[in-house]
């Protein structure tokens, strides 16, 4: 019987709400926050701007202050804030070094790649240069192709050589024909000076470099637009770093960075920026900066991970120490002394964070004092005094409250 009697009168309260509600009262699950709120200890849903009583039970609303500010105050005596190390330092303007760390990797210069494609086909033959990564100097024979269209063309030259009435203009066509071809300049010597074609036309390195790319085997058929291999020249090479999205504001084109590169045993190399991709990287969500580095020695390798140290122009601005945040996941909070006993939980907006300081952007004012020490028992301190002071309402409330 005692179940019935309570689920109706559930039902009653909640039915007398939507009436209420309908009529205009405050809506019981949403209503703004207000400066000033009367709330009926019983139903706290019920919330006024005005005194009054509680239109279900009756019960007078009882008085409860919002602040906006999110500022708490707490009280702490001199003794208990030795008890609690408390520390504060100043809120002032100075100058914040714009400093940050970033990683990279080297890379192949790719303007020093060289592609090589057969311009006439054939087949491959005195492969020299046979496996990725294949170190090769420049003159060194690559490899030796018999193509028709080559031997073809050297025959047609030979025979306007032979000719008694030779053309200045057939002449140069001729040997066009053969650079076309692939025939560089020596060769084309050569076969004026021999006047013996060349069976297989052997190419060679026009740079040093090592082998990145491979794609051809003693004997195999190859057609022009086929690619054989690719060239990297590693006189120079490519680091590839990455900086936060926050920060691109910090690097441009021409800065100068340093570069520690640990496998090659390289530190403070002096680098400079000098490309910064327009897009962020999609994965990583970084921006990428490249650097040009030289290496006569080759000692830098492709994957090698490099550390940077961006040093951007400094600013003058408020800050505080990074002890003095608490940082929260919605925002961050810091204890101002308001007096010698006296201090307020505050919530500010941080910018650049820097060699432990942390710029402030809104929410604090030049010669004020955070606290950098003992701020999250003097938080514990506030939250502890908000519990009781509404414990006490809520007691003086029930006591007077005959229902």
């Amino acid at each position: 019987m005692f179940k019935f009697i309570k689920f109706f009168t559930v039902c009653g309260c909640l039915l007398t709400t939507y009436l209420l509600w309908g009529k205009g009262e405050s809506n019981p699950l949403h209503h703004p926050l207000q400066s000033v709120q009367y709330i009926c200890p019983m139903h706290t849903h019920i919330v006024k701007d005005h005194e009054g009583t509680c239109p279900i039970c009756g019960m007078d609303l009882v008085l409860q202050q919002n602040n906006h500010s999110n500022e708490h105050s707490v009280e702490v005596s001199g003794a208990m804030q030795q008890a609690m190390a408390i520390q504060t330092a100043l809120v002032a303007t100075s100058t914040l070094e714009r400093f940050t760390s970033s990683y990279g990797a080297v890379q192949l210069d790719e303007t020093g790649l060289r592609h090589l494609h057969s311009r006439a086909s054939g087949w491959i033959e005195n492969l020299n240069a046979n496996s990725v990564g294949q170190g090769i100097k420049k003159g060194e024979l690559l490899y030796e192709i018999y193509a028709p269209d080559l031997l073809v063309a050297q025959e047609d030259f030979l025979a306007l050589l032979n000719s008694k009435q030779q053309s200045a203009v057939l002449m140069e066509r001729g040997e066009r024909r053969l650079q076309l071809l692939g025939l560089n300049q020596d060769l084309i010597r050569q076969l004026k000076k021999t006047r013996e074609v060349f069976y297989r036309v052997p190419y060679y390195a026009e740079q040093d470099g090592i082998v990145s790319s491979l794609n051809i085997r003693q004997g195999m058929y190859t057609e022009a637009r086929h690619r054989l291999m690719t060239l990297a020249d590693l006189s120079s090479v490519w680091v590839i770093a990455e900086v936060f999205a926050s920060q691109a504001d910090w690097v441009e084109v021409g800065q100068k960075v340093e570069l520690d590169i640990p496998a090659a045993d390289i530190f403070k190399l002096e680098g400079q920026i000098e490309f910064i991709y327009p897009t962020l990287h999609p994965v990583t969500r970084t921006l990428q900066v490249r650097l040009t580095v030289n290496n006569p020695k080759q000692l830098l390798k492709p994957d090698m991970l490099a550390t940077l140290r961006v040093y951007a122009p400094p600013i003058s601005a408020l800050n505080i120490p990074v002890d003095a945040l608490i940082q929260m996941a919605q925002n961050n909070r810091v204890f101002v002394q308001s007096a010698d006993n006296q201090f307020s939980l505050r919530e500010v907006e941080v910018g650049l964070i820097t060699q432990g300081r942390a710029q402030v952007l809104a929410g604090l004012q030049a010669g004020e004092r955070v606290v950098t020490s003992g701020q999250f028992l003097l938080d514990a301190e506030a939250s502890l005094s908000n519990i009781a002071s509404n414990m006490t309402v809520q007691t003086d409330s029930d006591i007077g409250h005959q229902h």
